[in-house]
């Protein structure tokens, strides 16, 4: 079985390790007996740990691309051609860190309301139960197929989330800890042992900790480490996200021979000569480039150049405009004239 055919970690996997898991008490009957209005989470272990399981399964991507592209189609959009630093590219823009906003609450929207509802159900799970209200939260996040999120950037949205305040009231206060099973990404050392899949643990460091938390935090640094067993796959634990991650996504392209213009632009990232250019110079560079492009395709007179002339002006064309996607850069601010001499 390859990769593509195989789901690491999903909520059916998950949820049959807990039900041989002896420790914890499944609370699915119980739901089922609350009144109306009382919302109650998936496990617990009495007056130690109650735990909310929550699964991405919807992928933000196609309300992302259809956002952005309305934001392309403006007339102040900078005209940069290929793939470039979207948000890059929006900070050239007057409104830019509004568009920015608007864009991380599409991205997140999701990841919010499972942090919100899992806070909701973990408090009401407590008071329902009249166990010890200083019982451990534990919201896990299983990323099944939301590749969109990469996981520093998930990582750090719910470390953000967790510390947040409205009116100077911690918003989440009965969530003292986010796991977050990351199943659409793997360490690229996975190769020399098998696959291994980051697991995040994210504590929320505003809470008060306790000998409840302590030994809370003991069992399900435990309970990870069994998980990766009965599922089949090593794990590294990440809490100290100051390290820099060697992280790749599950799904990858099949690798393709370059074409003329991609070794060009491959190597011109590797040798990226125009880096330090200031925009003035970078305007005088670019002007003169793409008006003897535009020259030489003149169907009147067009203008003649030797076959090294040509050849150096072509990639000069495609590395400049390299540039402006890894800057970004508008092109419209060229001066082009097709009449150039030189």
């Amino acid at each position: 079985m390859n990769e593509k055919e195989t789901n690491y970690s999903s909520e059916i996997q998950f949820k049959a390790f807990m039900s041989r898991y002896n420790q914890i008490e499944d609370l699915d009957a119980l739901a089922e007996l609350a009144p109306d209005g009382i919302k109650i989470a998936d496990y617990t272990i009495r007056d130690l740990l109650v735990i909310e399981l929550k699964t991405l399964k919807t992928d933000p991507a196609q309300k992302m691309n259809e956002y952005c592209h309305k934001i392309m189609e403006r007339s102040d959009f900078p005209a940069i051609y290929g793939e470039f630093d979207f948000r890059k590219a929006v900070g050239l823009l007057p409104d830019g860190e509004k568009i920015m906003t608007q864009i991380e609450t599409i991205a997140f929207r999701q990841i919010e309301s499972i942090i919100s509802k899992a806070n909701k159900q973990i408090k009401s799970t407590i008071q329902y139960l009249n166990i010890d209200y200083r019982t451990y939260g534990t919201l896990i996040i299983i990323n099944e197929l939301a590749d969109f999120f990469e996981p520093d950037v998930l990582v750090d949205y719910i470390k953000r989330k967790l510390v947040s305040r409205t009116n100077g009231e911690l918003r989440f206060s009965n969530i003292h800890q986010v796991i977050l099973f990351q199943g659409t990404h793997k360490l690229k050392s996975s190769q020399n042992d098998g696959v291994m899949l980051p697991v995040y643990r994210i504590e929320n460091g505003t809470l008060e900790v306790t000998e409840i938390c302590v030994k809370a935090d003991e069992f399900l640094a435990q309970m990870a480490k069994d998980y990766s067993v009965f599922n089949g796959f090593n794990h590294q634990v990440f809490d100290d996200f100051d390290l820099v991650m060697d992280i790749e996504k599950l799904k990858k392209e099949p690798d393709k021979t370059l074409n003329g213009q991609e070794r060009i632009e491959k190597n011109y990232r590797l040798n990226r000569y125009m880096k330090d250019f200031t925009e003035e110079e970078l305007i005088e560079f670019g002007s003169k480039v793409v008006s003897v492009m535009i020259a030489t395709g003149l169907r009147d007179k067009p203008l003649k150049l030797e076959e090294n002339q040509k050849r150096h002006f072509f990639k000069a064309f495609i590395e400049l405009i390299e540039e402006s996607r890894l800057r970004p850069f508008d092109l419209r601010k060229l001066h082009v004239d097709p009449n150039i001499m030189f």
